[in-house]
């Protein structure tokens, strides 16, 4: 080869190189744009999942909240339940005693209630009185 020949694949060779180095800075600014779009894309992310955490945190606490106020309310409805239970069974008794007092008034085996006042003797209605005069 003659050195012009030399030259020439010389050149043509640092043609094919310089072409080569454009295209790799063409490549290297896109990945720098990519990346630069990614870190823009990875900044807003981070911020939307801060904001997730926090409402999370505030939800976590609203339910924690209400369990408490629900334990609260079945601990009232329970104690009215109770309340309502021994009313009842009160009432009951009492209509037990009036109704055994009702059918057997002369019954001494059964015990006047204490404090209660004896019952009061039978009565003499105005219009028998006459006729037993």
């Amino acid at each position: 080869m003659s050195n012009q020949e030399l030259i020439n694949t010389g050149t043509k060779t640092m043609n094919e190189t310089d072409q080569a180095i454009e295209r790799t800075k063409k490549v290297v600014e896109q990945t720098i744009e990519v990346g630069t779009q990614t870190a823009v894309t990875l900044k807003g992310q981070t911020d939307q999942m801060g904001r997730i955490v926090n409402e999370l945190d505030t939800i976590n606490f609203s339910i924690k909240k209400a369990s408490q106020l629900v334990k609260e309310i079945g601990r009232q409805v329970a104690t009215d339940k109770c309340i309502m239970l021994f009313l009842f069974l009160i009432v009951c008794g009492v209509i037990a005693i009036i109704i055994v007092k009702i059918v057997n008034p002369n019954n001494k085996n059964i015990r006047d209630i204490p404090g209660l006042a004896p019952p009061a003797p039978t009565r003499r209605l105005l219009w028998a009185a006459e006729h037993f005069d």
